[in-house]
């Protein structure tokens, strides 16, 4: 049992599934430069972490054998002593005043639940491609838990993470949840933190087409605010795609009009790979393994919305 003296008003959440990334984040806690909140720091991890325990002893360790970061979050939650969670991601750097100003910011607004922060993309690539600016995405604001503060008790009062979300979609939901409950979320520019780049991840795009299984509950749980914030789960670059596989299936039978079809599907995925691949400098590989990916995301999309809808969408909670 831990002692309830000296609670802290802070309890920094991680869940965790990178233990070759997540002891940067946690050299970067120690820093902070304004210990007058207090806080405590949880981990909890589908791996096993000994030797990361005896390098961070003062963090609380707890090993939970799935590797749904939904289910993680909220066993961290379940021990948390403190006012506030702070939530933060495994491939995070945390700015130097990140927990003070989340904590002040909670304090001076009592009216709000939860306060998103910014986050600022950290990459030392020799090259640009989409793969590296679609990072750019997460500087945006969108209810990311990997740089957000949450009122404890509203959190609980919400019902935690809904553990049906294993892998994305589950940030989002818990927003849509708490603003359907009357509650409200914040935006301050001064809770910082860096996302880091994670390069060797080739296959990036497929894996984010599969995890649009998650779309299907998403859309029944909050059907109003799905279409207004999200609209569609195929970007108009994969729907274009889609359609001009479409048109080729039509088109079969008739060797002409197949050809030309073919051809024009053939330079579009072509043209979308060269852009997500980029050219400085060019690789053939790259191209070539972005143009793959590319011609079969559409399908791997349809895949994910019918198995979402199928399998995951009939899961209760």
């Amino acid at each position: 049992m831990r002692s309830m003296k000296n609670v802290p008003k802070v309890s920094v959440i991680i869940a965790s599934h990178r233990p070759d990334m997540v002891g940067a984040l946690l050299n970067s806690l120690p820093a902070q430069k304004n210990a007058r909140p207090g806080f405590e720091v949880i981990i909890v991890t589908d791996y096993p972490n000994g030797s990361l325990q005896q390098k961070h002893p003062g963090c609380l360790w707890l090993f939970l054998a799935d590797t749904g970061i939904s289910k993680k979050r909220n066993a961290g939650v379940t021990i948390a002593r403190g006012t506030y969670l702070a939530f933060i991601d495994d491939d995070c750097i945390a700015a130097s005043d990140w927990i003070e100003q989340g904590a002040a910011y909670l304090d001076s607004h009592p009216e709000t639940t939860a306060v998103e922060g910014a986050t600022s993309i950290a990459s030392d690539l020799a090259f640009s491609s989409a793969a590296t600016r679609e990072y750019r995405r997460l500087e945006k604001p969108g209810f990311r838990t990997n740089n957000l503060f949450f009122r404890t008790t509203r959190f609980r009062a919400i019902g935690g993470f809904d553990e049906r979300f294993t892998v994305q979609r589950e940030d989002i939901d818990l927003a849509f949840t708490a603003f359907e409950q009357g509650y409200r979320i914040d935006y301050c520019r001064d809770l910082r933190v860096t996302h880091r780049f994670r390069p060797g991840e080739k296959w990036d795009l497929l894996k984010n087409c599969w995890n649009r299984r998650f779309d299907p509950l998403l859309c029944k749980k909050h059907p109003g605010r799905y279409l207004k914030t999200i609209g569609s789960p195929l970007p108009p670059s994969q729907a274009a795609i889609l359609l001009a596989h479409v048109l080729l299936l039509f088109a079969l039978g008739k060797k002409r009009a197949a050809a030309v079809v073919a051809g024009a599907d053939a330079l579009l995925v072509s043209l979308l790979g060269l852009r997500r691949s980029g050219l400085r400098p060019f690789s053939v590989e790259r191209w070539a393994r972005e143009s793959l990916q590319l011609l079969v995301a559409p399908l791997v999309v349809i895949a994910a919305l019918a198995y979402g809808w199928v399998v995951i969408g009939r899961k209760e909670r």
